[in-house]
């Protein structure tokens, strides 16, 4: 049967004609190893990066980019935090701050404190797949369904 993480099961059940959703095995879950195994191409996938600002306050924001992109973070993730430290979310800081699982964390069902920013690449996409909060499974979407979705800021990550 296939898992729906809770963070993002209303979410699901609210947006099924704008969601497909898509079962995996736990071992094909991290980015590379799903396109290997599943056949998809990297440039469709969209990999969500839990940065924490340290300075001038601490805070959380989700960036997300293609699975090919590098996030500038001592720049542009700086930037469009408007903090002055920043560093990579920990495996630990990260479960416990979006309440999903490492390696499926999705940009969808985040608590609303965490603002959610997408490269203005991922918008050239026809069609994403980005992690659905857990390991063993994946959504399919539009950019702009998860720009919706997300409450997402586009902005110029890379």
């Amino acid at each position: 049967m296939l898992e729906i993480h809770k963070t993002v099961a209303k979410l699901y059940e609210d947006n099924k004609e704008y969601l497909e959703i898509f079962e995996c095995l736990d071992e094909f879950s991290d980015t590379e190893n799903f396109c290997n195994h599943y056949g998809f191409d990297i440039e469709d996938s969209c990999n969500a990066i839990l940065i924490k600002a340290k300075k001038p306050v601490e805070f959380y924001a989700m960036f997300c980019l293609l699975g090919a992109s590098r996030l500038d973070v001592n720049h542009k993730a700086k930037e469009a935090m408007g903090a002055k430290r920043v560093s990579f979310a920990s495996r630990d800081e990260a479960e416990l701050v979006t309440e999903q699982i490492y390696g499926g964390i999705s940009p969808l069902g985040l608590p609303e404190n965490i603002k959610v920013f997408i490269d203005k690449n991922v918008i050239e996409r026809e069609k994403l797949f980005i992690g659905a909060g857990n390991r063993v499974s994946k959504f399919f979407l539009s950019p702009e369904t998860l720009i919706k979705l997300s409450h997402a800021e586009v902005f110029d990550l890379t």
